[in-house]
């Protein structure tokens, strides 16, 4: 209906259908769809097979889908997308004051993630003078189920999102501590989404620890996930407990009015 009321109160020449097209072809995805053929696609959009042979191959080309034999199926390049909507947003600008503040009352540094594909990429960190730092920066990518963030992310996906990310999940044992059982590791998702934050220690790397939450709108929408990672040293989880985690529930009303709420 929508595409119909454009092509009629615009010049015909200033409506390109075939991207339109492409970008339908990206919305069917988002409705849970895991892999299309090109007849498929064809279908979906009612458009000859040759047409639709056109779109996927040069959505394949420009990066955001991948062919497997007949199948076609997302890139983590898509959510170069998303990121658009997250600059758009200003969720830094937004979330720049809470974050300095944590960092200053915990004495750590405070980032910001997002989830893109197996991983979690660092978008935003608030730093500390503390002389002892993880080598992290805007940009690093972590393997999502041994972080603290990437398993806050990972509990906010829906139903179809978490199935897609154990299709293609590897839990490779990065340390003793390492979750690589795809049981548990749904059993320990299930338990961050209920409490909302997750705690991490010596998951990842030995000696090294974190705590984070679900930056998420006021209907639940989970948009990024912020966390405080640290070199536990001679720490121990009550610390992550008592002294971390309180500070970051405490800054978690002040995100959800922070955050515009796109609705469901």
């Amino acid at each position: 209906m929508k595409t119909k009321q454009m092509s009629e109160t615009q010049p015909k020449e200033e409506f390109l259908e075939s991207l339109a097209n492409g970008l339908k072809v990206l919305n069917i995805f988002g409705a849970g769809a895991y892999t299309l053929t090109i007849q498929e696609t064809a279908e979906h959009l009612d458009v000859t097979r040759a047409a639709a042979r056109r779109l996927v191959l040069t959505l394949e080309k420009l990066g955001y889908l991948q062919q497997i034999g007949r199948q076609f199926s997302l890139t983590p390049k898509v959510l170069d997308l998303g990121y658009a909507y997250f600059s758009s947003l200003g969720l830094h600008d937004l979330m720049r004051p809470i974050m300095q503040e944590i960092a200053a009352e915990i004495g750590e540094t405070c980032s910001l993630g997002v989830l893109d594909g197996q991983h979690i990429v660092f978008v935003a960190r608030e730093e500390t003078g503390r002389l002892l730092k993880l080598d992290l920066n805007v940009g690093s990518r972590l393997p999502a189920y041994a972080h603290s963030m990437g398993q806050v992310l990972l509990a906010g996906l829906d139903k179809d999102g978490l199935d897609r990310y154990f299709q293609q999940a590897t839990l490779k044992p990065l340390t003793p501590y390492t979750y690589t059982s795809k049981t548990a590791l749904k059993d320990l998702l299930k338990k961050v989404r209920e409490q909302g934050y997750s705690i991490s220690v010596s998951e990842l790397v030995e000696g090294f620890a974190g705590v984070s939450i679900p930056v998420a709108t006021a209907s639940g929408e989970v948009l990024a996930g912020l966390g405080v990672s640290m070199v536990l040293g001679s720490r121990g989880q009550a610390y992550l407990e008592e002294r971390v985690l309180p500070v970051l529930l405490a800054a978690a009303p002040r995100i959800r009015a922070a955050i515009p709420d796109r609705g469901r």
